[in-house]
């Protein structure tokens, strides 16, 4: 099974967790990081931590949004870690796929498919005429 680690701002991350155990029940694997009062340097020993030793090919890192503390840490441990997957952009379809996917499913393959799902899933609401 393919770990999950969440990452954002404030309880973003938390909440994030939160909403997607509504729907399809208690996850294991998954850890939740929030920025909140770390430095970057601090962030990225949370995600050492978080990551394990020898999971990086079984770990898939999700950001919040593309810029701000936590993409510049994980681009840091881009560095060293050149085969972390990491989705920057999370949105709740990507996150229950993640989760109904990742036993089925390489890192490498599923990263695309969450893509592909955060991507289908923002759509503009509008109401038809007639």
């Amino acid at each position: 099974m393919l770990r999950g680690i969440i990452i954002g701002h404030g309880d973003f991350a938390k909440a994030m967790l939160k909403t997607a155990e509504q729907i399809v029940g208690e996850q294991s694997e998954v850890a939740v990081i929030s920025n909140q009062g770390l430095s970057c340097d601090s962030i990225v020993d949370t995600i050492n931590r978080a990551i394990g030793r020898d999971d990086v090919d079984r770990t898939i890192i999700f950001l919040d949004l593309p810029g701000g503390s936590c993409t510049i840490s994980c681009y840091g441990l881009l560095r060293e870690k050149k085969d972390l997957h990491i989705i920057s952009g999370i949105n709740l379809p990507m996150l229950i796929e993640f989760f109904m996917l990742r036993d089925k499913y390489s890192a490498d393959e599923l990263v695309t498919i969450l893509i592909e799902k955060g991507k289908a899933n923002i759509i503009q609401l509008r109401c038809k005429n007639g």
